[in-house]
């Protein structure tokens, strides 16, 4: 590939991460203004009695949930930035091969290949295992 086509590639590379990221950011954006329009809106009701109190709590608590699963995108999607700016996104971080097209089309922060990433997986399955063991 010539410098102009690896150059035409990041720049594409680097417009498709900053559009997820921006995405994210106004989920993140909306889901505060939410969060916060709720609270307000609690604030001025009259006194919840528990089974109230028992739902706004566990709603409040999924509505955290999801800000730090979208949290946590964003901050991938800072890293493949990062990676990209370093000249190593698309790079598979355990064995260095290049990561498919196809898998950072549909997950552009991917850090590994499948393989590497199956295995990693599975890692943290036999670990998981046997921290319940020990518990």
């Amino acid at each position: 590939m010539s410098r102009t086509a690896d150059d035409q590639r990041t720049e594409g590379l680097r417009r498709m991460l900053l559009e997820r990221r921006q995405a994210v950011q106004q989920e993140i954006d909306r889901s505060l203004a939410a969060y916060r329009e709720g609270q307000s809106r609690l604030r001025d009701e009259s006194v919840p009695d528990s089974e109230d109190m028992s739902l706004r709590s566990s709603t409040a608590d999924q509505r955290i949930s999801l800000l730090e699963s979208r949290n946590r995108v964003r901050d991938q999607i800072d890293e493949a930035l990062r990676r990209l700016d370093e000249g190593l996104y698309g790079i598979c971080e355990n064995c260095g091969t290049p990561i498919g097209e196809a898998r950072l089309q549909a997950l552009p922060f991917a850090r590994r290949c499948v393989a590497c990433q199956e295995q990693a997986e599975l890692l943290e399955q036999i670990e998981r295992r046997e921290v319940r063991k020990e518990i």
